[in-house]
């Protein structure tokens, strides 16, 4: 038995090289999808494909100091997992493409239209609506 094997059995860890893992938030559930790279320091620290590193069970973060721990943890992946973090990418990219309009954007009025008729026709599906045909705006749509 190697040194590495014997100090990963005092350390056992749920995780293995190549495993697929969420980190998630507490708070606001699953942040990114990575996968586990390797172990460290005689298997008590994981490393995560996108750099980061963490205790070898997930619970926190290798480098914290603290005994009380707020910070998100390493979970197995789940299904669900990478909708939940795509949809997340895509809203904080929309606010981020949002926040920056206005009327020096160098945006074409044709461009914003189509994003908003998009944008209509997913609320409207959602909704379980028909969407809009019509250039009214959204009080027409509300019958006001």
């Amino acid at each position: 038995m190697t040194r590495f094997d014997d100090s990963a059995a005092r350390h056992p860890s749920p995780f293995r090289e190549g495993d697929a893992v969420t980190v998630v938030s507490g708070e606001k559930g699953p942040q990114s999808l990575t996968t586990v790279r390797r172990f460290l320091h005689g298997g008590r620290c994981m490393e995560l494909a996108d750099g980061s590193q963490w205790r070898s069970d997930g619970k926190r973060q290798w480098t914290f100091g603290s005994s009380y721990y707020h910070g998100p943890v390493v979970e197995p992946r789940r299904p669900g997992d990478e909708a939940h973090v795509n949809r997340r990418r895509a809203i904080g990219a929309i606010r981020k493409f949002a926040n920056g309009l206005n009327e020096a954007t160098p945006l074409q009025a044709d461009a914003l239209m189509r994003i908003m008729a998009v944008i209509q026709e997913e609320t409207a599906a959602v909704a379980g609506l028909a969407p809009e045909t019509g250039d009214g705006d959204s009080a027409d749509a509300d019958g006001a």
